[in-house]
């Protein structure tokens, strides 16, 4: 099931992220020397906008002003209900998020968030943010290396 889940979540997120996000994500994998920028985000901050996310979007809601621009455009409604109805497929929302990993590139910094369910389960997003903490990007999965 969880598989199914994943397979299911990675093609609703490919859907809805831009090309830009590629090409920005591969500079970031690899230099993962570069220290973060000024404009970084607290983990504390990443974690809580991430449960935030999650949370709305199993809803089904957005908030298309935490998103970069260019990105929002690409957030259908459509989109949002399939990726509601996967995420809602974990059940209860998540009890907790971590931070697994993060880098920097250029002005983005990407993290890697687990979510941890009540029943168990895990699953990874990739979240990418600006300098002014705007997502730029989300995806399934690490940093490439892992």
């Amino acid at each position: 099931m969880e598989n199914h889940l994943r397979t299911k979540l990675h093609r609703i997120l490919l859907l809805i992220w831009p090309a830009f996000f590629l090409l920005a994500s591969a500079s970031a994998f690899a230099d993962a020397s570069r220290p973060h920028g000024a404009g970084s985000m607290s983990d504390a901050d990443v974690t809580s906008l991430a449960m935030r996310w999650f949370g709305a979007m199993q809803a089904g809601h957005v908030d298309r002003s935490q998103y970069a621009s260019i990105y929002a455009a690409q957030i259908t409604d459509q989109s949002v209900v399939e990726m509601s109805k996967t995420l809602n497929r974990y059940g209860a929302a998540p009890l907790r998020a971590e931070i697994v990993q993060n880098r920097t590139s250029g002005d983005q910094t990407f993290y890697v968030v687990k979510f941890i369910f009540p029943r168990g389960d895990a699953t990874s997003l990739l979240f990418g943010f600006d300098t002014r903490g705007k997502i730029t990007g989300i995806a399934i999965g690490g940093l490439a290396g892992d």
